[in-house]
């Protein structure tokens, strides 16, 4: 260990100066002109890697075309989290949208401001960093993966190499903290009208559904995001916790989404303290480039050092969360933002375009409080039959546990009738509401019969991804093309996957 510790030390003062210069990234090196390419981007991390053992790359998956992922891993002990009682594992990814790549600028510079000036943060962290998702359509200039998919909206279905891939990097090794790094378009056309463009450099956002632990939740919004913003404005960055919508006529203005289908939200239900970064983009991809990286440095940067000051409450506030996450008897399944009648506005930066100045606004049709709209009692187990091979596959694709019965058995069942099907709003995009009819009866169960219990790390998601009354499931998703369930859903038919209370006198094999 002591070697080690002195091999750091030697490599940081030998390489100190060398850093500033010659691991300058392709896009400093153009002057701030030219976007980084893949091919680019694994040129310039190959040699950042060798030059320290404090970070070690590995490659996580292949993208559609083919081109693969990396990951650097980051820590000063001999072993990548081997001291999960005392650091918290961090994962940060970036560019999941082609389209948006100044968080993968930002990422390279990150990787190598922690070999260098910021190598203090690793005192009480490990960190995963995967510096570019989506190569495929960053090449392209391109929000969507090859084959068209957009990567944030398929963590349920889990149908893309590249939200694949993270999904078994997140399970491998259950970090703490997540972070996925974006931009958001700030040229919006009612805003213009309006006379405004939005105006945080840097906004970011925690997770919302409220599935997840209320400890979290509450660090999350008053102590991590503040404490983060607080460091992003020291730096001359405008900030703000992250919001969407518009405060205009048949507008609403939120705290993002509560979907499980985006990374932040399908990791943090998992009780993870999981985090959104979105920056600034002015319109094109290159368009004050030079800014936009530098705001997401900061805002990763600062992240980081929030995780530090606050590594050990985080590592307890986590640990106890998952502890408990297998007790929950209850599954919100339904959900949706709506008013306080004592926050009716939120104040906004904006830039004013009849002033032409950066100034503040009371946003109305404000809607901050998260409610509950349906919850379901959560059963001991699922079951559906073996030939639903698709469902396996998907459940597989999230490693939640699976069994199959040995033998046929008489058991009570809890089996849901689709009645009617009603189309709705969910957050302001197309959902539906499921009419159900619930019948409780003593059936026989095949043998081969899978059996999925509701239990361990994944007891919060398995259910909103099973019942079918859910806002965040298999069959509701809007984020998995043709490999969504909707066929499960159908007026007048039992629903393919019923419940069962008790699964104590079941005998079991492992499925194949």
């Amino acid at each position: 260990m002591l070697n080690r510790l002195f091999l750091v030390m030697l490599v940081s003062l030998v390489s100190s100066q060398a850093l500033a210069t010659d691991w300058q990234t392709p896009l400093e090196k153009s002057g701030w002109t030219m976007l980084t390419t893949h091919k680019q981007l694994m040129d310039y991390l190959k040699p950042l890697v060798d030059s320290s053992p404090m970070v070690e790359m590995k490659t996580i998956g292949t993208s559609v075309s083919g081109n693969p992922i990396p990951a650097l891993y980051f820590s000063k002990d001999d072993t990548f989290a081997s001291q999960r009682d005392k650091k918290p594992v961090v994962m940060i990814i970036a560019q999941q949208h082609g389209d948006e790549p100044s968080s993968k600028e930002a990422a390279m510079i990150v990787a190598r401001r922690l070999l260098n000036d910021d190598s203090s943060l690793l005192n009480k962290l490990d960190l995963i960093l995967v510096p570019q998702v989506n190569p495929d359509g960053s090449d392209k200039g391109s929000r969507r993966n090859a084959i068209d998919m957009d990567l944030n909206r398929n963590h349920v279905i889990l149908s893309e190499p590249e939200s694949y891939a993270i999904h078994q990097l997140f399970l491998d090794w259950m970090p703490e903290v997540t972070l996925d790094v974006h931009e958001y378009n700030a040229v919006l056309d009612r805003w213009i009208e309006a006379g405004y463009i939005k105006d945080a450099d840097e906004m970011l956002g925690g997770v919302t559904n409220v599935n997840i632990d209320p400890e979290i939740i509450h660090f999350t919004r008053n102590i991590f995001i503040p404490e983060t913003g607080r460091g992003v404005e020291e730096d001359g960055f405008r900030f703000h916790r992250y919001i969407v919508g518009e405060p205009f006529e048949n507008g609403v203005v939120r705290f993002s989404t509560t979907a499980i289908n985006d990374s932040r939200q399908s990791m943090g239900i998992y009780n993870t303290l999981s985090f959104i970064i979105e920056g600034k983009r002015y319109g094109n991809l290159t368009n004050e480039i030079e800014k936009r990286t530098k705001g997401q440095v900061s805002a990763m940067i600062n992240f980081l050092k929030t995780t530090d000051r606050h590594a050990e409450n985080i590592l307890s506030i986590v640990v106890q969360a998952r502890m408990g996450i297998a007790q929950d008897s209850q599954s919100l399944v339904q959900m949706d933002y709506f008013p306080d009648p004592e926050k009716p506005t939120l104040n906004f930066p904006v830039f004013d375009l009849k002033s032409w100045t950066h100034t503040n606004r009371d946003l109305d049709s404000f809607r901050p409080s998260v409610r509950i709209k349906k919850s379901v009692r959560k059963p001991d187990a699922y079951y559906f039959d073996a030939k639903e091979t698709r469902l396996i596959a998907l459940l597989k694709r999230h490693r939640i546990g699976m069994l199959k019965l040995k033998r046929d058995k008489e058991i009570t069942t809890e089996t849901y009738h689709i009645k009617h099907i009603t189309d709705a709003v969910d957050e302001g995009k197309h959902a539906f509401v499921v009419d159900l009819k619930k019948t409780i009866q003593t059936e026989t169960l095949q043998a081969g019969a899978i059996i999925v219990p509701v239990e361990g790390a994944a007891s919060n998601l398995i259910p909103l991804l099973l019942e079918p009354e859910s806002n965040y499931g298999i069959v509701s998703t809007r984020g998995g093309g043709k490999h969504r369930f909707e066929s499960y859903l159908v007026e007048g038919k039992p629903y393919p996957v019923k419940r069962l209370s008790s699964i104590e006198h079941l005998d079991f094999e492992e499925p194949e």
